[in-house]
């Protein structure tokens, strides 16, 4: 039976495939004349009379590098390998143990609802071991970021509690906004501007303000405010205050947490004492005596959105985000590259900064807080033995399970738990030793490592972390802009080497010639401190040399500044009757010189690429009868070399 108009049939596509929903008009009158016209051409699928082009292979190619370059659990989840699923269910279950209390703790240095906590550390491990590149890195609630997030949100919250969740998932969402962008703009370098030394004084800053702020919840008595002195001071009047149940059990579970670290350290000491603790307050009736408890919590997950912020505090979270930012930055990738470098493998900056922006972003999205990595966390994942992001999955998965079920049993929960919890945790982030290396090795890390500490404890968080920023950059600033220029000497091997005089005492100096080398790139922040040393080396030489020889190896490109120091320094020399010739000019370097017109007035036969280079081409030309002139402006040398380096 013939098909009437407006019906449609099945055809099969090239090499046989049964293409199921694409169908064909038939009964057009072009169609009966040629009914081929109708048929799809070879690489495309024809759909309600459409034709489509099916991808090219390079192009398939193309979205399969991107998807798994993008979400790295394409990649490694295909080829898991399954003897390892042993030790990522093991580590997963241990990681829970752990970051249960932890994460409950947290919420409060975050000034959230304990429940938060949990739905936190669940969206950021299950964010994290979609997007990350690390095998180890565990992102979940830090003590950090949470109180970074409430020296933030506190200010504009003002007290109410509503508002105080509405804003730090908002915080939490600009927080991963602003990480995915950097990532996707391949930003990650910036996590190495903040120095080492200064982190590590801003967390321990971080760590004495957070120990400090939890004493009261510790030993019982009213909550204090103001600076970090105010609060040490009102400590200490209101001793007389404390509840002595309450102060028992908190410094009986630090006690007893410190004591489970050094016997057994793979027990979750965190988890120990979350159990001992509702079971002692139950048994006990210890709410009736005045024990402070967690209280009822609400039980399931959030459904994820949106919240809903007025555009005026939306500015001023997107400032105290950059903070967090900027600390995320420092403690996530710096982690993620020592977990890679102790484990043998390779991680992306850049997708870090995706993968910790998306998991940002979910936190946001399920009324959490700002997450960053935690490296006392990964630590106990790789002790337990994870060998892939499997095990934060697991690990997120029973998290989830104790928000959506077991939440009521922590109703009983004494406040002093969890802030002898977050005090053994932030303890262990006070790195003394780290200090000494410091004081004995570079006393100007030491310094700013103090500085830092000073300012978050005498300041808030977030001054204290722009405090920190600002130091990293005078830091980098401060060397950079203080090159040390190093006399060079020849060593006499086959072929010559140059090298620093005052470090080789092999070095000879070479006779007639003053050979220098900035051991920095020249750029416009020590461009004329490099001018002017290089002029005092000169004036202080008994005898003036009649070459002086600039080896700029270390400067890959020339700015404006750069440009008009080489050009004014070589008007100075030639002014004193020596001639200045650069030695092992990058290919680069060369480029700008002549698209600024450098080159012209230094001469192409006055750069090379070697030290030896310029030392034998200036001793030739002193042997001959008449000095050699510059070479016009467009004109090569004499002999070029056939390539330039980068």
């Amino acid at each position: 039976m013939a098909p009437g108009r407006g019906a449609s049939t099945r055809l099969a596509g090239p090499m046989g495939v049964d293409l199921r929903h694409a169908t064909i008009p038939l009964g057009a009158r072009s169609s009966a004349a040629d009914p081929s016209r109708d048929l799809p051409r070879p690489g495309t699928v024809t759909v309600d009379g459409v034709g489509h082009d099916r991808p090219t292979l390079r192009e398939r190619i193309a979205i399969r590098r991107a998807v798994r370059r993008y979400v790295p659990i394409v990649g490694w989840l295909s080829t898991y390998d399954r003897g390892d699923l042993r030790f990522d269910v093991i580590s997963g279950i241990v990681s829970w143990g752990v970051i249960v209390p932890v994460a409950m703790a947290y919420a409060g240095l975050a000034g959230m609802p304990p429940e938060t906590g949990l739905v936190t550390a669940f969206a950021a491990l299950a964010a994290y071991a979609v997007f990350g590149t690390s095998r180890h890195l565990k992102v979940t609630a830090s003590s950090s970021v949470a109180i970074m997030s409430a020296s933030v949100v506190g200010a504009l919250a003002a007290g109410d509690a509503s508002d105080y969740v509405v804003l730090s998932s908002g915080l939490a969402l600009i927080v991963g906004a602003i990480l995915i962008v950097a990532g996707a703009a391949r930003l990650g370098f910036l996590s190495q501007f903040l120095a080492a030394s200064v982190v590590t004084g801003f967390v321990i800053g971080l760590a004495v303000v957070i120990t400090i702020g939890q004493i009261p919840a510790l030993l019982g008595i009213p909550a204090v405010g103001g600076t970090i002195i105010e609060k040490v001071i009102a400590i200490g009047e209101n001793l007389d205050e404390l509840n002595r149940y309450t102060a028992a059990l908190g410094i009986a579970t630090i006690i007893g947490i410190a004591f489970l670290r050094r016997l057994a350290p793979r027990v979750p000491g965190a988890l120990v004492a979350l159990i001992i603790g509702i079971a002692l307050s139950t048994l006990l009736d210890l709410p009736a005596k005045g024990v402070a408890v967690v209280g009822d919590i609400t039980t399931g997950v959030p459904i994820p959105g949106v919240p809903k912020i007025p555009f005026g505090d939306i500015v001023f979270l997107t400032v105290g985000a950059f903070g967090i930012v900027f600390l995320a930055l420092a403690e996530s990738i710096g982690a993620a590259r020592s977990f890679a470098v102790r484990n043998g493998y390779d991680i992306d900056p850049d997708q870090e900064l995706i993968a910790l922006g998306v998991s940002n972003a979910a936190t946001g999205l399920f009324g959490g807080f700002a997450v960053d990595a935690s490296l006392s966390q990964s630590a106990t994942g790789e002790a337990a033995g994870d060998r892939t992001q499997l095990a934060s999955l697991i690990t997120a998965g029973l998290v989830l399970a104790t928000a959506v079920i077991l939440a009521p049993i922590f109703k009983n929960l004494p406040l002093s738990v969890l802030a002898a919890i977050v005090i053994t945790s932030v303890l262990g982030l006070v790195n003394i030793a780290e200090l000494r290396r410091y004081l004995a090795w570079k006393r100007t890390d030491f310094l700013l490592a103090m500085t830092a500490l000073a300012g978050v404890i005498f300041t808030t968080a977030l001054t204290g972390m722009a405090i920190a920023v600002a130091l990293s950059l005078l830091a980098i600033l401060y060397q950079a802009s203080r090159p040390y220029i190093a006399v060079l000497g020849r060593i006499p091997t086959d072929p010559p080497v140059y090298a620093d005089a005052e470090r080789h005492p092999t070095a000879e100096p070479v006779e007639g010639f003053l050979i220098i080398r900035p051991n920095v790139p020249l750029t416009f922040v020590n461009a004329d401190v490099a001018k002017d040393q290089i002029m005092a080396i000169i004036r202080g030489l008994p005898v003036a040399p009649s070459v002086v020889v600039l080896d700029i190896a270390a400067t890959a490109d020339l700015d404006v500044a750069t440009t008009d120091m080489l050009s004014s320094l070589l008007t100075d020399v030639h002014d004193s009757g020596i001639e200045l010739r650069l030695a092992q000019v990058r290919g680069s370097v060369r480029d700008r010189m002549r698209r600024t017109g450098l080159m012209t007035v230094i001469g192409e036969e006055h750069c090379y690429y070697t030290v030896e280079a310029a030392v034998e081409a200036a001793v030739a030309a002193s042997t001959e009868p008449t000095r050699t002139e510059p070479t016009p402006a467009g004109s090569s040398p004499a002999e070029p070399p056939p390539t330039e380096p980068d």
